[in-house]
């Protein structure tokens, strides 16, 4: 007899906001200005310029949402809803809004006869764009019993890899970002450590499953 077992995912939705309250001035007097310049002795005359600005604050609102089940997540974030002004010169200077679409799967990979896997796969991918701006990452994480291995593109601009090391107390990683864009001929990348520590709270009574998503 054929036997067929069918699985649901089940998802779990989670909505936030945030409310950002900013204040920014201008303090002229602290600025310099070519026609302060003599070639010889530096700046030693008064700007022609004349003072200008004030203090400006605003309130930023924005907001997001998140898609998730136990191997996967899905989500989506908008920056400066309303687009406050913080210009301190001109009339309008807007806040563009800024969009944010990220996903990811986690993947286990060989099980053993239990049903156990001690290996997964985590593809991920992040997409920002604002003011005709634009950013694409892909990437995948590797990750066996503690250890840790990844790989990002940041398209048109980089690749990013990343090793690390990750137990209940503690997860150190190392990261190297290569350049491929222009700015190659300038920079031979950057490196990065981070370290975290885990320390034992109180459990709490959780209202909704965790997210499983890349820990680096």
């Amino acid at each position: 007899m054929l036997k067929r077992t069918i699985v649901l995912a089940v998802a779990q939705a989670v909505v936030g906001f945030q409310a950002t309250y900013f204040q920014r001035s201008l303090d002229w007097n602290s600025l310099t200005f070519g026609d302060q310049i003599d070639p010889r002795r530096g700046f030693i005359y008064e700007s022609q310029d004349q003072p200008r600005g004030d203090n400006v604050d605003n309130v930023d609102f924005s907001t997001g949402a998140v898609v998730f089940g136990e191997n996967f997540y899905a989500g989506v974030a908008v920056h400066h809803l309303f687009e406050p002004n913080e210009s301190l010169i001109v009339a309008e200077a807007p806040l563009e809004r800024k969009y944010t679409f990220h996903a990811g799967a986690t993947i286990p990979i060989n099980k053993d006869v239990k049903g156990i896997s001690n290996t997964t796969i985590s593809p991920n991918f992040l997409y920002q764009r604002q003011f005709g701006f634009e950013q694409f990452n892909i990437g995948t994480y590797v990750k066996r019993g503690p250890l840790i291995g990844g790989v990002w593109y940041r398209f048109e601009d980089s690749f990013i890899v990343l090793l690390g090391v990750e137990t209940d107390r503690f997860k150190v990683g190392y990261s190297y970002d290569l350049t491929t864009s222009k700015l190659t001929t300038q920079t031979a990348g950057s490196h990065e450590i981070s370290f975290a520590l885990n320390f034992n709270c109180r459990p709490q009574k959780k209202k909704f499953r965790a997210i499983n998503c890349p820990q680096f």
